[in-house]
């Protein structure tokens, strides 16, 4: 075996890192716009921007923003099955990135063991922000995606506190 072959073989080894910030592209359209999340390294400077849909990277500014709601929201709600089953997340995954789509895993103990679930990076990145899991990347992912030092987000000029201010502003107007 080459050792192209072995690397790819090899047990991952994980990268923790936090989020950075959920950044939304300009234009006129807000339900066509671009949203990223960017993952920081937490020992490091290495940043990894992930794109991710609308209403995912509107419902993760929502969470990390404390954003009130009369009823749970999706991520809200997976949680708190996650806890009555008497399982807590343990840890979310950045697995891996093929032509272009990431790939992640929410790492669940409970009653019956360890179990790792497929999911999207989205719903993975805001179910660890509710129950306050860790979040780690595959090295081979980080190194192969992420930019040293990212900070270029002109294109993304909307950060998350305003996109919850914006929300807060939609629910307000709901409610009156």
């Amino acid at each position: 075996m080459n050792d192209e072959h072995a690397s790819e073989a090899s047990e991952p080894r994980w990268v923790d890192v936090s989020i950075a910030g959920v950044r939304r592209a300009a234009g006129d359209d807000a339900y066509r716009k671009a949203f990223i999340v960017i993952l920081e390294e937490v020992t490091g400077t290495r940043a990894l921007p992930i794109g991710v849909q609308s209403t995912d990277g509107t419902s993760l500014a929502m969470i990390l923003q404390n954003v009130e709601t009369r009823r749970p929201m999706t991520h809200q709600f997976a949680a708190s099955l996650v806890e009555a089953s008497g399982a807590h997340v343990s840890e979310v995954r950045i697995t891996r990135c093929a032509e272009g789509t990431f790939y992640a895993a929410v790492v669940v103990d409970g009653p019956s063991g360890r179990r790792e679930m497929d999911a999207r990076p989205s719903d993975s990145l805001c179910l660890a922000s509710i129950v306050r899991a860790p979040i780690r990347v595959d090295e081979r992912v980080l190194a192969a995606q992420a930019a040293d030092g990212f900070t270029d987000t002109p294109d993304y000029p909307t950060t998350e506190t305003e996109l919850a201010n914006e929300v807060r502003h939609a629910l307000a107007g709901r409610s009156g």
